[in-house]
């Protein structure tokens, strides 16, 4: 099988439990009997594990460069949890094996991301294939399992995520022996702390950060409004993660050689801004129809793709996967604050508040993206480099 090739299959089969658990886990929790805030505890706590460990998952890779090894355990813990999930009776006992499995998930995106862009020296183009493989993932496995949450009982969507799982570890274990590994760097290291201290670096992560809690803090129970506020049923709670996912693919094709071309700041206040429009529509209207066609628009590639392009430029090989690793957490960061302030927001008013609360974040990153960020001065790579290189 062909080196890349294998890497974005692997890519896709990793993301698709993942994107279980974001799409289906909430609406079972509340069946449950679960409050908004524990819910928002299955993000959360993820969320704080990768803060701590997607930068020394990154920080591995970069010393030994065995993305395999590091994947064989993540993928592993993968497939136990979802092997568990049948046996759980109580919301907590999820939580807890989520917050399990997250202890190792977090390496999914410094590991691929990495691979990705040290193969590729157009980082934009690079991102984009890496998270339209992802993506892949999520909506196959978000399909698949709208299907099943409908028809049949929840258990068969823990099946689902199970063999995504363990099919990506056969992938993995059988697969050619540089496939899943990059080369040691002779680049000298700055370290997390020296990263940190250069202020495009550390600005980046708190955009990220911002951006995220605002869309979190609403999509993040998006399909639990759908079906319980708006009276949705649970298959096109599916489908619209589906179409979500399957929009983002496209747009991830799209959005990475746009970074490219027109710069990566403007990508980024596009979706800055793009979430500020949507938040605004949201407040006005409720049809179901209408809503869910808002909802699966690929705003996030916009931001994500640019965040990730913007690190690359910002960092050398030598600190590749630490950049990642750091970013990552600031987006985990902000993905774990957004459902917090949002689970405490709906618990004490209504799940309609808090579309507010992510308005007024949105804003507030559009006016802060304009304001801070900055580029790298493009570089031009020679055809000829290009060419050696792709041979």
């Amino acid at each position: 099988m062909n080196h890349r090739f294998t890497v974005h299959v692997s890519t896709a089969l990793a993301f698709g439990p993942i994107g279980i658990i974001w799409a289906f886990l909430p609406i079972h929790l509340r069946s449950l009997g679960a409050s908004y805030l524990l819910i928002a505890l299955v993000s959360l706590i993820p969320a704080i594990e990768t803060i701590g460990l997607s930068p020394m998952w990154g920080g591995i890779l970069d010393k030994t460069g065995r993305g395999n090894k590091i994947l064989l355990v993540s993928l592993l813990a993968q497939g136990v949890g979802f092997t568990i999930f049948p046996f759980l009776k109580s919301p907590e006992g999820f939580v807890l094996v989520v917050s399990l499995m997250g202890l190792f998930s977090s390496s999914f995106i410094p590991v691929y991301g990495a691979m990705a862009t040290l193969s590729n020296r157009h980082y934009g183009r690079a991102i984009g294939g890496f998270w339209t493989s992802a993506l892949l993932g999520y909506a196959t496995a978000t399909l698949i399992g709208g299907i099943l949450y409908q028809y049949e009982p929840v258990n068969a969507l823990f099946v689902l995520g199970a063999i995504y799982g363990y099919l990506n570890l056969l992938l993995v274990l059988f697969a050619p022996k540089n496939a899943l590994t990059v080369k040691k760097s002779l680049d000298i290291s700055k370290g997390y702390w020296g990263l940190l201290r250069q202020r495009n670096i550390a600005i980046l992560c708190l955009l990220s950060i911002t951006v995220l809690v605002s869309t979190s803090a609403f999509n993040s129970f998006f399909t639990l409004y759908l079906v319980d506020v708006l009276n949705g049923s649970k298959l096109t709670a599916g489908l619209a993660a589906t179409g979500t996912t399957v929009l983002g693919v496209f747009a991830y094709r799209l959005v990475g050689p746009l970074n490219d071309k027109v710069g990566r700041k403007p990508v980024f206040i596009l979706g800055a801004v793009g979430y500020a429009a949507y938040f605004t529509i949201l407040i006005f209207v409720t049809n179901v129809v209408v809503v869910t066609i808002l909802w699966i628009l690929p705003i996030y590639p916009l931001v994500q793709s640019a965040a990730a392009a913007l690190m690359s430029d910002y960092t050398s090989a030598a600190d590749r996967g630490k950049g990642l690793g750091l970013l990552e957490s600031a987006i985990s960061l902000g993905g774990g604050l957004g459902p917090l302030a949002g689970g405490l927001i709906a618990d004490a008013a209504q799940l309609q508040a808090v579309i507010v609360f992510s308005l007024v974040i949105a804003l507030v990153s559009v006016v802060s993206s304009q304001i801070l960020l900055k580029e790298k001065p493009k570089i031009t790579v020679p055809l000829r480099y290009e060419q050696g290189h792709r041979s």
